[in-house]
C-alpha cells in the first residue's frame, strides 16, 4: 500500500503502446466510414427512414468513431511501471454520459448540414464545426470520468487539438457533401473522406493526450478495474457492431449492383419520375426504381418482335393510362400466374416473388395474357417500392430501350460467331448485339408535396447529368443514348401534347414498314402529333368548306398556284382566306423541309376531326378541324430532319385514344374486365353475367337482377368505323352516349320469364366504372350476373332512337357498346390508300 501512497498528489509518468494507438485509429476509421455510408443514404429531413439514418449516423460517429476510439486510445497509456493498480479507472455515470454527449451534438450537426442536393456552405461549415466540438467535448468529458487521477492540461495543446478537430471535420464533410451533390462519391472516395474524418478524431485525441499529465489522486482497493473492464467490453462490442454494419452495407451495395447487372439482360419496368425542377427520382445509389417483368419476351415467330407496334405493347400503353380500371384485377392476376407457373413447372414461389411462367414457355397456352399479367404485377410491385398508389406510378413511355449492349468494362458487346464477324456488303463488323434486355419506362411528374413524400421514403431527386453515368453503367447502354432518352422522358412527363382548338393544316405521310404495316411521319418531340400548322381562324364556316372543296385531291404545288392567283376569287373574304391558307401551306412545307411534300394530295373531308385542348379544370378533349395533305412515301425514305421522325401507324392510332378524360378509357376498361375476369376469377365469373346482345351495330353487357330492382339498361353508343358515302346521313360524332326508349309493346319476347335489368351510369372521368359491372358487391341494387347469349331485333318504331330488344320483355334505357371509335387516323389512312 505504501508504494501507491508515494504517488498520491504526484504526476505519474506515462508511456504509450503503439498497438493500441493503431487500433484506436482503426476503430475511428470504421466508425467514420460507416457514418458517411449512412449519410450517403439520407434523402431528406422528414420521414422515419431519414430519422433512422440520422440517429444511426450520430451513433456510428459519436459512439464508435469518437467514444470507442477514446477509450481504446486510453488503453495505450501506461502509467508508472505498468502496475494494474495504478492504471486509469473510470466513473460509470460520467462514462455513460460521455457516450451521449457526442451523439446528441452530432445529431444537431447532421441535422444542420441537411441532405439537400445543393450544398450550402454555411450549413456545412457550421455542421463540421459542431462535429469537431463533439470530438472535443467527448474527449474532455471522458477524461473527467477518470476516477483515480486528476488531469492536468496544457492550454496550447487544448487549443491546438480543438483546431485540428474542427478543421479536419469541416474539410471531411465539405468534400463528402460536395461529391455527394455531384454524385461523384464512389466508395473509395467515401473511404478517403472517412480517413480525413478519422484523422480529425485521432489527431485531436493524441495531441490532447500528449499535452495531458496525470496526477495520482488515491488508491481504490475495492472493485479495482471493474469499471475499466466493463468499459473495455462495451467498447469492443460497439466496435464489432460498427464493423458488422459496414460489412452489411457493403454486401447490400454489392447485391444491388449484381441485381442491376442481371436486370440489364431482362425485361424490366422502371420508373422515371421528375419533380417540378426536372430532376429525376433515383435511389440513394443513383439507380432508378425498377421491377423485373420477365427474363425475356418469348418470341413465338420471327415476326413476333416486341416493339412499340406490338399489340401487347399497345395494350400496355393504354393500360397505364387506365390504372383504376385494372387495379382490382391484379391480386387475381398474381394468383393466376402462380397457378400457371405450377402447371408449367417453373418452380415454387414465395409470397414476395412473382412467378414467371415464361421461363417454361412450352407449357404456357396464351403467352400474351401471361406477359400482360406479369407487367401489371410488376407495376403493382413498383408502386409498393415507391410507396405510391398504382394510379400514381405513371404512364408508359413511347419507346423501349434495349439494355445489356455494353459490357461492364464500357465496351460494345458486338461479336459474331467466332468473335467479330464481317459484313461483306458494308465492309465492316456485323453488329450482333449481346444481351436481350429491354426496359419499359413509366413516366410522370410530381408536385412539391409528392416530391417531399418520396424523399421522406428514401429516394433522391438528382439532375440527369449527375446520374446518367451511373445509370448507363447499371443498364449497360451508351451514355449519350441514355441521356437523350432521359431528356425526352423529361419532356414527355409534362403531359399530353395536344392541338389547340381551331383549324389546322397537317401532313399525313405514311410509308410501308419493313417489319410489316405502315409508319407515319410525326413530330419527334410529340409522337402523338402530325406535323401541323394552325390557320388563323376559329372554325370552318360553310363557305370555307365550299372554298376548300375546290382543291380536293390537288397537290401542294397546284394548291399554291391556284391560291396565288387573286383573279379567281369573287370577294375580299375569299382573297383573305386564300392568303391565310397559302401562308399556312408554305409554313407547313418549310416545317417538312423535303421535296416529297409537294406531291402530297389535299383532303378536305369535314369529318376529319382531331382531339384538341378542352376547357375547364378537368376538360374532355375537344375537336379541331384538320385539313391534311396525304402521301405514301417510298419505303426507303427517311425523316426529313431531326424535328420529325417515323412512328408505327398502329401506335400513332392508339395514342389518339389515351388523352385525359376521353370516354375511350371506359370502353377499354370494360374490355380488360371482360377478357381477364374469367381468367383471374374463374369461380366468381360463374355467378356473373356477361350478356352480349348481337346485331349489325350493337353489343351490350347487362346484369340480371331480382324483380325488386329498378328497371334500366345501359349500353354504349356505337360509332361507325367507316365514313358515310355520298347521300348518307352523318351520325352525330359529338355524342358518346345515346339513350333509346324501349317499349314493352314493341318488344318481341322470346322468354316468358320477366326480368328487370340495371346497369350503373357511366363516368368518363372514372375509368374504374367497370368495377360496378363486374362486382355485385359494389352494385347498390344487389343481384347476381349470369352469362347468356341473346338476339336483338333492332328496327324503327316510329320514334327516333327507339329500338326493340328481343328476349328482354322489359322497358328501359340503353347505350350500345362498340369497339374503339374511329379516329382521324383511320379516315386519313383510308383516303391515302384509296387515292393511290
Amino acid at each position: 500500500m505504501d508504494q501507491f501512497q508515494v504517488w498520491e498528489g504526484q504526476i505519474v509518468p506515462r508511456t504509450f503502446k503503439g498497438g493500441f494507438v493503431f487500433l484506436s485509429y482503426l476503430v475511428s476509421y470504421v466508425g467514420s466510414w460507416t457514418t458517411l455510408e449512412l449519410l450517403d443514404k439520407r434523402t431528406a429531413v422528414r420521414g422515419s427512414y431519414n430519422w433512422y439514418i440520422l440517429v444511426g449516423s450520430a451513433i456510428s460517429m459519436g459512439g464508435v468513431a469518437i467514444w470507442c476510439m477514446h477509450y481504446i486510445g486510453n488503453l495505450s497509456i501506461i502509467l508508472g511501471n505498468g502496475d494494474a493498480q495504478i492504471q486509469l479507472t473510470y466513473n460509470a455515470g460520467i462514462t455513460t454520459a460521455s457516450f451521449f454527449v457526442p451523439v446528441l451534438v452530432l445529431l444537431a450537426a447532421f441535422f444542420i448540414i441537411g441532405s439537400n442536393e445543393k450544398v450550402r456552405q454555411i450549413r456545412v461549415i457550421l455542421g463540421g464545426a459542431l462535429a469537431g466540438l463533439a470530438v472535443c467535448s467527448m474527449h474532455y468529458v471522458g477524461q473527467a470520468a477518470i476516477s483515480n487521477y486528476d488531469c492536468v492540461y496544457n492550454f496550447q495543446y487544448v487549443v491546438g487539438s480543438a483546431i485540428i478537430a474542427v478543421l479536419a471535420s469541416v474539410i471531411a464533410f465539405w468534400v463528402f457533401f460536395v461529391m455527394r451533390a455531384a454524385w461523384k462519391n464512389s466508395w473509395w472516395k467515401r473511404a478517403l473522406c472517412a480517413n480525413v474524418l478519422a484523422g480529425a478524431v485521432s489527431g485531436m485525441h493524441w495531441l490532447a493526450s500528449v499535452g495531458t499529465q496525470y496526477r495520482y489522486r488515491h488508491h481504490q482497493s475495492i472493485m479495482i478495474g471493474t469499471a475499466r473492464r466493463t468499459t473495455i467490453i462495451f467498447v469492443i462490442v460497439l466496435s464489432i457492431f460498427g464493423c458488422i454494419v459496414l460489412i452489411a452495407l457493403a454486401m447490400l451495395a454489392q447485391q444491388r449492383r449484381r441485381r442491376s447487372a442481371n436486370r440489364a439482360q431482362q425485361v424490366v419496368l422502371a420508373c422515371a419520375t421528375f419533380d417540378s425542377q426536372g430532376r429525376l427520382l433515383v435511389t440513394s445509389e443513383g439507380l432508378l426504381p425498377s421491377q423485373k417483368i420477365t427474363n425475356s419476351y418469348v418470341e413465338r415467330s420471327f415476326d413476333d418482335i416486341f416493339t412499340i407496334s406490338h399489340p401487347v405493347f399497345l395494350w400496355i400503353f393504354r393500360t397505364t393510362r387506365n390504372w383504376r380500371g385494372i387495379a382490382e384485377l391484379i391480386p387475381g392476376m398474381r394468383s393466376h400466374l402462380q397457378t400457371t407457373a405450377a402447371k408449367s413447372g417453373s418452380g415454387s414461389t414465395t409470397q414476395k416473388s412473382t412467378p414467371d411462367p415464361s421461363n417454361e414457355d412450352e407449357g404456357v397456352e396464351d403467352y400474351s395474357v401471361v406477359f400482360r399479367e406479369l407487367f401489371c404485377v410488376a407495376a403493382s410491385e413498383l408502386a409498393e417500392q415507391i410507396n405510391e398508389p398504382l394510379e400514381n406510378v405513371g404512364v408508359l413511355y413511347d419507346e423501349i430501350i434495349s439494355t445489356g449492349t455494353i459490357s461492364k468494362y464500357g465496351q460494345d458487346q458486338k461479336r459474331g460467331l467466332f468473335g467479330y464477324g464481317e459484313d461483306l456488303e458494308r465492309a465492316g463488323p456485323i453488329p450482333f448485339v449481346f444481351g436481350r434486355g429491354q426496359v419499359l419506362f413509366v413516366v410522370r411528374r410530381t408536385n412539391k408535396s409528392e416530391a417531399a413524400r418520396l424523399q421522406a421514403s428514401g429516394f433522391r431527386f438528382a439532375g440527369a447529368q449527375n446520374v446518367v453515368d451511373i445509370l448507363a453503367r447499371s443498364m449497360q447502354v451508351q451514355r449519350d443514348e441514355l441521356a437523350a432518352h432521359i431528356e425526352s422522358m423529361q419532356r414527355y412527363s409534362k403531359g399530353d401534347h395536344i392541338l389547340n382548338p381551331g383549324v389546322h393544316m397537317a401532313c399525313f405521310a405514311i410509308r410501308a414498314s419493313v417489319r410489316g404495316g405502315f409508319d407515319v411521319l410525326v413530330r419527334r418531340d410529340a409522337k402523338n402529333q402530325l406535323p401541323t400548322m394552325q390557320l388563323p381562324i376559329a372554325s370552318l364556316e360553310p363557305w370555307h368548306r365550299e372554298f376548300l372543296s375546290q382543291m380536293e385531291n390537288w397537290t401542294v404545288f397546284n394548291c399554291l398556284n391556284w391560291l396565288r392567283s387573286k383573279t379567281t376569287f369573287s370577294s375580299m373574304a375569299e382573297q383573305t382566306f386564300a392568303t391565310q391558307v397559302f401562308d399556312t401551306i408554305v409554313a407547313l412545307a418549310d416545317e417538312i423541309g423535303d421535296p416529297f411534300f409537294h406531291d402530297a394530295l389535299l383532303t378536305t373531308n369535314p369529318y376529319i376531326l382531331a382531339p384538341c385542348r378542352g376547357f375547364g379544370d378537368y376538360p374532355k378533349p375537344g375537336r379541331a378541324s384538320l385539313l391534311a395533305f396525304r402521301i405514301i412515301a417510298p419505303i426507303h425514305s427517311r425523316a426529313p430532319h431531326g424535328r420529325l421522325t417515323y412512328s408505327p401507324l398502329s401506335f400513332f392510332r392508339t395514342q389518339q385514344h389515351v388523352y385525359r378524360n376521353m370516354p375511350d378509357h371506359d370502353v377499354f376498361a370494360r374490355k380488360i374486365h371482360r377478357e381477364f375476369a374469367p381468367i383471374v376469377e374463374p369461380k366468381k365469373s360463374l355467378s356473373y353475367a356477361t350478356e352480349r346482345v348481337r346485331s349489325p351495330s350493337l353489343t351490350a353487357t347487362v346484369s340480371t337482377l331480382p324483380p325488386s330492382s329498378p328497371t334500366s339498361l345501359a349500353f354504349l353508343v356505337p360509332t361507325l368505323h367507316h365514313p358515310p358515302r355520298d347521300g348518307q346521313k352523318r351520325p352525330d360524332l359529338k355524342a358518346h352516349k345515346s339513350w333509346f326508349g324501349l317499349s314493352p309493346t314493341n318488344s318481341f319476347v322470346s322468354e316468358k320469364k320477366e326480368r328487370k335489368i340495371v346497369s350503373p351510369p357511366l363516368s368518363h372521368t372514372d375509368a374504374s366504372s367497370e368495377k360496378h359491372l363486374m362486382d355485385h358487391a359494389g352494385n347498390p341494387f344487389g343481384g347476381i350476373m349470369v352469362s347468356q347469349e341473346v338476339s336483338v331485333d333492332v328496327r324503327e318504331v316510329g320514334k327516333e332512337n327507339e329500338v326493340e330488344l328481343s328476349a328482354m320483355g322489359t322497358f328501359g334505357s340503353a347505350v350500345c357498346e362498340m369497339d374503339d371509335p374511329e379516329t382521324f387516323v383511320d379516315l386519313l389512312f383510308e383516303a391515302a390508300v384509296e387515292g393511290r
